[in-house]
């Protein structure tokens, strides 16, 4: 074969293989996407947003959506969709809160590093405790990386709502 023969199959199999995956990768992704333009169009109608800036899916007891936006004035809004379980089940109405009306992600940080220094936080997210907004953050100590937790605060006061400790180990003995 010429080089140019074996740099065209060279190509035709690179290209061939970055289509592949690009098709599985749209697959893999195209639920998450749907759920979130459904999600987006749930939040627009209910909030009156005219902006969205944020959606995001979170899922303690039961799976719900946050999504942060701007309504015709210009406020910052959030918005919480819960989503049934049980298909036959009605959805919860939406939760909808002004921004200045919550504690700023910033603020439950701050005090939360402030508390415990010796944390190494992984993720601090919006979502729902019991069917009530609260910020929820996860992380692990730094002088004991086997245990992970979960803390979370209202996301109005920013107190203390609840602390879930993971066990080390899951498998039997």
């Amino acid at each position: 074969m010429t080089t140019q023969r074996w740099i065209f199959a060279v190509v035709s199999i690179l290209l061939l293989i970055v289509t592949t995956i690009a098709i599985y990768y749209k697959d893999i992704k195209s639920p998450r996407w749907s759920d979130e333009r459904a999600v987006k169009a749930e939040a627009i109608e209910e909030a009156q947003l005219t902006e969205v800036d944020q959606v995001s899916k979170h899922v303690w007891d039961q799976v719900s959506w946050f999504v942060s936006g701007k309504n015709a004035d210009g406020e910052q809004m959030y918005v919480w969709l819960q989503k049934p379980t049980d298909e036959e089940m009605p959805a919860a109405e939406p939760i909808i809160m002004k921004a200045s009306d919550a504690e700023a992600e910033k603020g439950i940080r701050a005090k939360f590093e402030l508390a415990k220094p010796e944390a190494d936080v992984l993720r601090v997210q919006p979502g729902l405790l019991d069917g009530k907004p609260a910020w929820e953050i996860f992380y692990t100590l730094k002088t004991d990386h086997n245990h992970y937790y979960y803390e979370f605060y209202s996301f109005t006061s920013g107190e203390l709502m609840n602390l879930y400790k993971l066990p080390a180990k899951t498998e039997p003995n």
